[in-house]
């Protein structure tokens, strides 16, 4: 409202300085704010002819030292500035809250138009600003098309964990076989634990190497191995290593060969192992089950088979049909799942904070976690999964430490453990059909060529596994940030438009004007405090 009495002000003082001209006889020809520079020559000639006390003795003072007399003139020229932007002003309503007065509260109506609309755009740009900083993010998924794929690393594990003939006769070893199995917490018997003073203890070293002994062989699990429908001998494909399952053997692990890609889907293109379980010579192991765990994962990850795979019984045939997934999350400060952030194992410079693993995962992170909580209530690891430097149990502390606190670690434990997923990841998701190994004829006719010893016998040892990719095409699942500054200037824009007709030339016009208002007046001031001087 005070910047529409200023504009009325000025229009007042127009005709009365145009009255006044035409009562004295002279005619002005100059615009009113030009009368202001003539009237000023006039008043520091006789300025000057008047001592400076009197301007001390008047009583008259003036903001920021401006002298007296002055303020009247420079407004005028304020008052055009102001008035040529009410007339040419691209800010719509603008020119209307500075227009005729049409009917009654014109002016006032369009004043408060403008400045609600300000406030609407103001409070859009708060609210875009606002969620900016929450980082909302969106999800992208695309399909790549691939003439070629490297193949995955693919890891197999006998269910059955110890072979009961090359475990040896040592009551406190089979002690530790019998509890750390499933049988043990299905037959109720995990605390009914023996007096174990009158038993030899085994060193936690000699333990793994009996372990290690009593494993299947890579030879007995895996009688035949075919890659891309080519024979090869098993043990120049599949390499050894440690699991929480025991010894398993792995395909195409971190020693990857050139020629481990596949140029095709199907199953010319495919795995396939004939593996023998040796039912018939089963111990006490991890889990009470009969057939293979089969582990698809990235080829420098370790395999974690209680966390991942699938379960094949004997005496079927399996096809594993696999799709690939690959995921890239966002870093810090987004937050990439609802719970939390993950971990940009990609990033420069970063560096892996696990001891034991060579590769960051949230598996990874989660078993080392473990490890080191049995580090601090037993000081020492179980035997067979490897622990790298740390210190193996011997058989009694396995029966006396390990296994209780291994019962009392929970859940609120894990959250302890600060785990965030990777930000990129690759996944498999398997498609597993099953049909009978073989039929009724050829169950015969093998018996009779002696490659089976009976039906009995294929059917409780014998698991065919293919392995192939079920589509070339790989599913890229991308997180992307669902605001950005340049998304944000856009909808300002829009916005600005919307509510006010305005662009970002509007908001220069108006900062302009105050700038020139302000610059006028604080040179005013450094004028006056001069002259006084």
């Amino acid at each position: 409202m005070s910047g529409i009495s200023f504009i009325t002000r000025a229009f007042r003082s127009d005709s009365t300085d145009s009255a006044l001209s035409s009562r004295g006889g002279v005619e002005l020809s100059n615009p009113p704010y030009l009368n202001g520079f003539s009237t000023r020559r006039r008043d520091l000639s006789t300025q000057t002819d008047q001592p400076s006390k009197d301007l001390a003795d008047s009583g008259r003072t003036t903001r920021c030292g401006c002298l007296p007399g002055k303020d009247g003139q420079r407004d005028q020229n304020g008052r055009g500035i102001v008035h040529h932007y009410v007339e040419s002003a691209t800010i719509h309503g603008i020119g209307q809250a500075g227009g005729p007065q049409h009917y009654r509260f014109r002016r006032p109506l369009w004043l408060l138009l403008v400045l609600g609309m300000a406030v609407g755009l103001g409070t859009t740009l708060f609210n875009q600003v606002s969620s900016y900083y929450d980082y909302p993010i969106r999800t992208v998924t695309k399909v790549e098309i691939n003439s070629e794929l490297a193949f995955p690393a693919v890891t197999i594990c006998n269910l059955n964990q110890f072979v009961r003939e090359r475990v040896p006769d040592i009551p406190i070893v089979n002690l530790v076989f019998f509890y750390l199995s499933d049988y043990a917490q299905l037959s109720r018997k995990l605390n009914s634990m023996p007096d174990l003073d009158n038993l030899t203890d085994v060193s936690g070293e000699e333990l793994n190497r009996i372990a290690l002994h009593a494993a299947p062989r890579l030879n007995d699990l895996l009688r035949q191995c075919r890659w891309t429908r080519r024979l090869y001998k098993c043990e120049d494909m599949f390499k050894p290593i440690n699991t929480s399952y025991g010894l398993c053997f792995v395909f195409n692990g971190p020693q990857r060969r050139p020629e481990d890609r596949v140029h095709s889907s199907g199953t010319w293109s495919s795995l396939r192992v004939l593996a023998y379980t040796q039912n018939n010579k089963s111990y006490f192991s991890r889990l009470i089950h009969a057939g293979v765990k089969v582990m698809v994962h990235e080829p420098d990850h370790l395999p974690h088979p209680e966390d991942e795979g699938w379960f094949l019984r004997p005496g079927v045939s399996a096809n594993l049909a696999l799709t690939r997934t690959d995921s890239l999350n966002l870093a810090r400060p987004y937050k990439a799942y609802s719970n939390g952030y993950c971990e940009d194992t990609k990033a420069e410079g970063y560096v892996n904070r696990l001891k034991d693993f060579q590769v960051y995962s949230e598996v990874n992170c989660f078993h080392e976690c473990v490890r080191d909580f049995l580090d601090r209530i037993c000081g020492c690891q179980i035997f067979l999964f490897s622990a790298g430097n740390r210190t193996i149990c011997s058989a009694k502390k396995v029966l006396t430490c390990l296994m209780p606190a291994l019962g009392t670690y929970s859940v609120e434990e894990m959250r302890l453990c600060n785990c965030d997923k990777e930000c990129e990841s690759v996944t498999y998701d398997g498609e597993v059909s099953y049909a009978d190994f073989a039929s009724a004829f050829i169950e015969e006719q093998a018996e009779q060529d002696s490659i089976i010893l009976s039906h009995d016998d294929l059917r409780k040892n014998i698991v065919d596994v293919r392995v192939w990719y079920k589509t070339m095409n790989v599913f890229q699942v991308t997180q992307e940030p669902k605001l950005t500054r340049n998304s944000i200037l856009a909808t300002l824009g829009g916005q600005m438009g919307l509510f006010l007709g305005a662009s970002i030339l509007s908001i220069t016009e108006l900062l302009e004007v105050v700038l020139v208002l302000t610059f006028n007046r604080l040179k005013r001031c450094v004028s006056g405090l001069y002259r006084l001087c």
